[in-house]
């Protein structure tokens, strides 16, 4: 499953793509209609993200679309090498009013907001629902029945199809969207918030939003954080430096509160 999630006070978790399996990369797989709801597929030789996924992806609007306040999105990446650089899919990202930023890598665990907080709340719904149905098929005694070599049968539970599976991921996801903590704030835009990735609810950006593993690396590397010694990004090497003609400065990489500060920003796992 491919989610994206928007932060900001409109900030949510966007309609999922699922990736089947399919070796031949059929699409649209026989008797498998794509026209559910809140949710689309395509399919794939692994069932994962590759690079023909990924500019798939952008080109499908019921999972992506440009803002429609026509404010630029930035969307924010791993560094998995499924995912294409910017400059292969300028068509897409004009389109959108689109562009990408990379996580640093080797840090999803630390600040990918999808993976650290709203996959694990889909992934307890998308759990207790196919036990509710797993429970369904035992009670109806729905098993397989296609026997094996030696006449026995697996015993296995009947596969309930695509279409359930696709189903299943517009409720969790919608589920989960309708949740929210203590303060009122829903998931996409709270873990957004903090991984540092979209404006506070005062409208400001802090480090104090942050979660405390981040706000500790903060405090242990305050030149990195703001941009002043040199930082490994995506493709190379980049810095930007402290004083410097106004043409220097300009040209350099913007700090991370300056990029948080200037445009609708979006991460997709």
């Amino acid at each position: 499953m491919v989610v994206r999630i928007s932060g900001g006070a409109s900030g949510y978790i966007h309609p999922p793509m699922m990736i089947f399996t399919n070796a031949n990369r059929s699409y649209r797989i026989r008797g498998v209609a794509d026209d559910v709801n809140g949710v689309c597929y395509r399919t794939g030789p692994k069932g994962w993200m590759d690079k023909r996924l990924f500019r798939e992806y952008l080109q499908e609007r019921r999972a992506l679309a440009a803002d429609s306040c026509g404010r630029q999105i930035v969307i924010f990446l791993d560094n998995f090498s499924g995912h294409l650089d910017e400059s292969e899919c300028d068509d897409e990202f004009h389109r959108l009013n689109a562009s990408l930023r990379y996580l640093p890598p080797n840090a999803t665990d630390l600040c990918q907001p999808a993976d650290s907080f709203v996959i694990a709340k889909i992934k307890d719904v998308w759990s207790r629902m196919w036990n509710e149905k797993k429970i369904e098929l035992i009670e109806d005694k729905e098993c397989q029945n296609k026997a094996r070599k030696d006449g026995s049968y697996s015993g296995k539970l009947k596969n309930p199809g695509k279409k359930f599976f696709l189903e299943l991921a517009d409720a969790a996801v919608k589920e989960v969207n309708g949740k929210r903590d203590k303060n009122g704030i829903n998931y996409a835009r709270k873990t957004m918030m903090r991984c540092g990735l979209s404006l506070g609810v005062d409208g400001n950006w802090c480090t104090t939003q942050l979660f405390p593993h981040l706000q500790e690396i903060v405090k242990k590397y305050p030149a990195e954080f703001e941009g002043k010694v040199k930082s490994a990004e995506r493709g190379g090497v980049t810095s930007e430096r402290e004083g410097g003609s106004r043409e220097e400065n300009e040209s350099a990489p913007p700090t991370f509160s300056a990029v948080m500060n200037s445009a609708r920003n979006e991460a997709l796992v």
